[in-house]
């Protein structure tokens, strides 16, 4: 019996051993963790211990707080015969759920239970690392990423582990999959007392990250020249901000600037037919003395669109430019456009926020006046009368009438005294659009593919929309309009890229409903279906008040 007794011993024994290694942990970890300051680079490494497990497929979800990291790169680790991909997600908190007495630490039974259980939060980015191997089972360090160290005073539970899923060798779930601790903090961390920050006021979705900020000194006769050297110059991050931390101190008067983009494909639809349409009202909607203005801001409207090269004055020729851009014509040796390829060559405004900016004179001046300082900036390209891709000065003057900004005006000195700290500010915001539907139907009609455009909205005074077809099977053929007598339609094509719509020119056109539009193509070989010949480039509307529409293509 004793004997026996021993022997059962060892096999629970044996059998517990073999359970509790029947998991997968995954962690993070690191380095440097000493001497740490900001605008350091810190690596974060993730590793996998598998235990008696086989993992094959395996994918790890995480969030990190963006005011206290800026994410750089992602690099793997796993060998050659291995599928890797990193993804990530802007503005996004992770809520663990507590039902059945789940701990944030067990991620796959997190992914069970939520299963996703992502907010929108502006603190706070999500990513996701993906491996599948295919030669032997995933084990030890899956990625290292890169972070830069922003300035957020406290580093407390920065980056957490959230959700995981894996599955082995035979195509069964793993389970369970856990981390411990699965957060990350920092301690100690200098150099975020005597910085200074920039931060950006742009719509939610923009790509910020492709304009940077400087700080100019201010001459002895109190000028700025914007094109003499600059004091420095960074990169605005995903949250539109950018943090300088030796380069100025207290007491120190500057002027900040923001650059515009260069080389981007969004400036490509920077102007379309929401822009070219307000420009029209702006120049006929006024009153006999041709004093009255549609515009509600009519020094900085005009100055933004103003967009003729050789003119001083918002006037008929600037609205004609807007429009003919939008039909497809050719109009950069006339008109400043923003494009993708002409090398920055078109007009540009920035300046802090303040009601200086809504009156349409920037202001660029600002004084150092504590260790811990921010100051807000607004921009705009010129031409974006709809602000869909600059400043939104409606989001501009709430902020001034709530005081959530960081720039009060001494009109004497034109001088920006700063009162705000580091303290977390949203400088991404959502607009809030009317929606219209555009059914974009395919079909196969006598052996050509008849693309109707279906529209159900009533009230539309201008649509645009930019498509493009996989023209190394479909030839484009021509467009038929229905879109109602007092509207002007308009198309181009060229390299698979097909733009359409109609504009009112009388104030009083609107589009009709029903199919406005229908596009036929002709294939250049035998095809039975349509899926995949088509895809939205861009989408856009305006209603008779000039009010921009979210147009959605289905």
């Amino acid at each position: 019996m004793k004997k026996l007794l021993t022997l059962l011993g060892v096999m629970i024994l044996s059998l517990f051993a073999f359970t509790a290694n029947a998991q997968l942990t995954i962690n993070q970890s690191v380095t440097p963790t000493t001497n740490l300051k900001v605008g350091d680079t810190l690596s974060v490494k993730y590793t996998v211990a598998r235990g008696t497990t086989t993992p094959r497929y395996f994918w790890l979800r995480y969030q990190y707080n963006n005011k206290a990291l800026t994410y750089v790169s992602t690099v793997f680790s796993q060998g050659t015969s291995v599928q890797t991909y990193y993804t990530s997600w802007t503005g996004y908190k992770f809520t663990a759920s507590t039902a059945n007495s789940i701990t944030a630490k067990s991620l796959y039974a997190q992914y069970l239970a939520t299963p996703w259980g992502y907010v929108a939060n502006v603190d706070w980015n999500a990513g996701q690392l993906t491996v599948q191997r295919t030669d032997a089972s995933i084990d030890g360090d899956i990625a290292t990423q890169k972070y830069v160290i922003k300035d957020l005073g406290a580093y407390t539970d920065i980056h957490k582990l959230d959700l995981s899923y894996s599955i082995d060798a035979a195509s069964a779930y793993i389970t369970p999959i856990t981390t411990d601790p699965g957060t990350m903090s920092l301690t100690n961390v200098t150099g975020n007392t005597s910085a200074f920050k920039v931060r950006v006021l742009f719509p939610s979705g923009y790509d910020i990250t492709a304009h940077s900020v400087a700080l100019f000194p201010i001459q002895s006769n109190g000028t700025i020249n914007f094109t003499g050297t600059p004091i420095a110059t960074k990169v605005l991050d995903a949250s539109g901000e950018a943090t300088f931390t030796t380069e100025v101190k207290v007491g120190d008067s500057l002027a900040v600037w923001m650059y515009g983009a260069t080389g981007k494909t969004f400036m490509n639809n920077i102007i379309t037919v929401s822009d070219a349409y307000k420009s029209f009202l702006g120049i006929s909607q006024t009153d006999i003395n041709g004093v009255g203005t549609y515009f509600t801001r009519p020094v900085l409207e005009k100055n933004i669109g103003l967009i003729t090269k050789g003119k001083t004055t918002f006037s008929e020729s600037d609205s004609y430019y807007a429009f003919a851009y939008v039909m497809g014509l050719d109009v950069k040796d006339s008109a400043w456009i923003p494009l993708s390829t002409n090398g920055g060559l078109y007009k540009w405004f920035s300046g802090l926020l303040n009601q200086s900016w809504l009156d349409g004179i920037p202001t660029y001046k600002t004084k150092v006046t504590a260790a811990n300082q921010a100051v807000d900036m607004v921009y705009a390209w010129g031409g974006d009368l709809d602000w869909s891709h600059s400043s939104s000065p409606t989001e501009i003057a709430s902020r001034i009438a709530s005081g959530n900004y960081a720039n009060s005006v001494n009109p004497s000195e034109n001088v920006m005294k700063t009162f705000s700290t580091f303290a977390s500010t949203n400088m991404a915001y959502s607009q809030a659009f009317e929606e219209a539907k555009l059914g974009l139907v395919s079909t196969i009609v006598n052996g050509k593919v008849v693309l109707s455009g279906n529209l159900t909205k009533e009230g539309l005074a201008g649509l645009e929309v930019i498509l493009q077809y996989d023209n190394t099977k479909l030839t484009f053929d021509n467009i038929s309009f229905d879109a109602g007598p007092n509207v002007t339609n308009f198309s181009t094509n060229g390299d698979g890229r097909l733009t359409f719509g109609s504009m009112d020119q009388i104030k009083t056109g609107r589009i009709k409903t029903g199919t406005p539009y229908k596009l036929t193509f002709t294939p250049k070989e035998t095809i039975t279906n349509t899926a995949g010949l088509f895809y939205t480039v861009l989408a856009d509307a305006v209603d008779g008040a000039g009010n921009k529409i979210n147009l959605i293509v289905e």
